[in-house]
């Protein structure tokens, strides 16, 4: 058998990490606020998305965390 007819291993990513950004505004009625400023606030959140692969799984499944936060 010749080493180009040789089929190789298909690689797969050991980890994958997606970060998403989404604006937020919340509005606050109660809130007491000055004329100039709208009422409400506006909030940036960050959802992570972590997935690990080849960690034992015998199905290949990969172990996917996700995380949720604001700045």
């Amino acid at each position: 058998m010749s080493i180009y007819n040789e089929r190789k291993p298909r690689s797969t990513p050991f980890k994958i990490v997606t970060m998403e950004y989404f604006e937020d505004f919340e509005s606050d009625d109660k809130k007491i606020t000055p004329g100039w400023q709208r009422p409400g606030q506006r909030k940036i959140r960050v959802v992570t998305t972590t997935r690990k692969y080849n960690l034992g799984s015998s199905r290949g499944d990969p172990i996917i965390s996700v995380i949720y936060e604001y700045l």
